[in-house]
């Protein structure tokens, strides 16, 4: 197609066409083993009907059938999945392409030459259309790689077939080549810079979701940015910052950056919403309408606050999509004086509001003041047990209820693994000491992230809640626990919280309990106790179970011995 002098080249296969076809494939590949085995349960009872010889010899054909319908099944499915695959590829460069028309079409035929700048446009075409013949042809290649599965009489008669052959698609071959085909558009609309960007990217938000279901390495990202010139990482950064702040691969302080101009982008939102309250309270409403408002209100003045102190640099976020209800803050700056890293996660009832008013940062923030070689990350990754619930006893019970469901455990490991890994791509980072810190269901998070693969060298449980099946206490790592005497450990103690399996009684953890004035020891059966338990067990209990809960994670100096013994083992590896 030709555009004002420019031939754009089109994308021989639509995308969408494609992905339902591909979607049609693998739905009716699945059906095939299922029918296979249908047909030989069917015909294994024919030797009982029909005494024959040549009915034994069909039936043990027929069950030949079995393992030919699963390769075929495996095979189709295989074929199906490479075909999506080109599909989410073709998507990206129908995408370019269309980008790319507007550019063309903005040039004006009578100007096109070395000086008048289409150069960039050309040689942007010139990729396109390399990158199409690219994907197809990897394509082609794995599509090859996929060996037939046999034909009935070779599955029948016990002839060993070819295999199917590896898991292998375009997009798996290498992270680098996944990485160049989704952010090359990035680097051409940044020619732009930011303001053409920021509106092409935002009637595209598809593109954007692309980059959240399937998050890329963050080595082919951090080879992919550190390519770049600072004239294009600062479009990027003004004008995608969303998506920047939260590309794993992307540098902290650049990330830190994109979400400056997140923060500032929410700030006229939050300044309305705050208006439009204010100018109710001169409306006459019920006596709980108007407490509903004035918390409200609160709330949003708090965050306004927040997002000015990170617009004025003050606070660092290496992630906000408060639409998730994701956000990390980083507490210090990376750099060759960085010896420790603290990946702290906060814990139940965690929400967004938690870090607005500064209560989820107090332990890591006072910990980096003892010890300038020391960065802090505070991290909510995903929606917590009891996230943005009221303080009302029902929504209470139902955060600690979600607290305890064991199926959280994996996806939130994951999670902070994935953010971990980003992190730990900047070399300042990667090369300090790592430690982990989980307050109470924080630390579910943390020993799951363990079981996704990441290390740390110290673990920290500030009265931490459980930590998941499978796993056990790495050789390599030290662990500790630190708590007082609070609702979480009578709850432990009396075997209500996550099986048992309590960071006070995991092998692997060195553990100190604090008192507070006016704990005690309560014998199971009060005065019976005698009579039904006459080994005399006890529940240590507190006369204030969740303040004492909430006072290892703060920065009071009612906590000031714990907090000296939690600065000195991590400063000096001892209890």
């Amino acid at each position: 197609m030709s555009e004002q002098g420019l031939t754009v080249p089109s994308v021989p296969v639509r995308a969408d066409e494609l992905d339902h076809a591909a979607h049609r494939l693998r739905d009716r590949a699945t059906a095939v083993a299922p029918t296979a085995d249908e047909v030989v349960v069917g015909w294994s009872d024919l030797g009982a009907t029909y005494d024959a010889p040549e009915a034994a010899e069909l039936t043990e054909k027929m069950s030949g059938l079995s393992a030919g319908g699963r390769q075929t099944s495996e095979a189709f499915a295989r074929v199906g999945a490479v075909l999506g695959e080109l599909a989410d590829a073709l998507a990206v460069l129908e995408w370019r392409r269309s980008l790319l028309v507007e550019e063309a079409a903005a040039i004006p035929t009578e100007t096109t030459g070395p000086a008048s700048g289409s150069a960039d446009v050309e040689s942007a075409i010139a990729r396109l259309r390399l990158d199409v013949a690219a994907v197809i042809d990897d394509a082609c290649r794995d599509l090859a790689g996929i060996g037939e599965p046999p034909p009935l009489p070779i599955a029948a008669g016990g002839v060993v077939s070819s295999p199917i052959g590896p898991r292998i698609t375009w997009q798996m071959r290498t992270e680098a080549l996944a990485a160049e085909t989704l952010l090359t558009p990035l680097v051409e609309i940044a020619r732009g810079g930011a303001g053409r960007m920021s509106q092409i990217l935002a009637d595209h938000p598809d593109w954007i979701e692309r980059f959240r279901r399937r998050p890329l390495a963050s080595g082919a990202v951090k080879v992919w940015w550190d390519a770049l010139t600072p004239g294009r990482q600062t479009a990027l950064i003004n004008g995608a910052p969303e998506l920047i702040g939260a590309l794993g691969g992307v540098p902290v302080l650049a990330r830190v950056a994109a979400n400056r101009v997140v923060a500032q982008d929410r700030l006229p939102t939050v300044e309305r919403e705050i208006e439009r309250l204010e100018s109710l309270f001169d409306e006459g409403a019920a006596a709980t309408l108007q407490a509903e408002r004035r918390s409200a209100l609160e709330r949003l003045r708090t965050e306004r606050d927040y997002l000015g102190l990170v617009v004025a640099g003050d606070v660092q976020l290496v992630l906000y999509q408060p639409e998730q209800k994701r956000i990390a803050e980083m507490i210090g700056t990376p750099g060759p004086e960085t010896k420790r890293v603290l990946t702290f996660v906060p814990g139940t009832f965690t929400s967004l509001d938690s870090f607005y008013g500064g209560g989820a940062q107090q332990l890591p923030e006072w910990l980096t003041k003892q010890d300038s070689g020391m960065l802090a990350f505070v991290w909510k990754g995903v929606e917590f047990p009891g996230d943005d619930n009221s303080a009302g006893p029902v929504d209470q019970a139902l955060g600690i209820g979600e607290a305890n469901d064991q199926q959280r455990a994996l996806p939130a490991g994951e999670s902070l693994t994935r953010f971990v890994s980003e992190m730990r791509s900047d070399t300042a980072i990667a090369g300090a000491q790592q430690i982990a810190g989980g307050y109470s269901w924080g630390l579910v998070p943390v020993t799951a992230s363990e079981l996704a693969g990441t290390h740390y060298d110290v673990v920290n449980s500030f009265a931490g809640a459980w930590v998941p099946e499978r796993w056990t206490a790495d050789p390599t790592t030290e662990y500790f626990h630190w708590s007082y005497t609070d609702f979480l450990s009578m709850a432990q103690d009396l075997g209500w919280v996550g099986g048992g399996r309590n960071p006070d009684v995991m092998p692997g953890f060195q553990s100190r309990i604090y008192d507070r004035p006016g704990d005690y020891d309560a014998p199971f059966g009060g005065e019976l106790a005698p009579f039904i338990a006459p080994d005399n067990p006890s529940v240590r209990m507190s006369l204030d179970p969740f303040a004492s809960h909430q006072l290892i994670a703060s920065d009071g100096p009612e906590n000031r011995l714990a907090l000296d013994d939690i600065r000195d083992a991590i400063l000096k590896g001892e209890k």
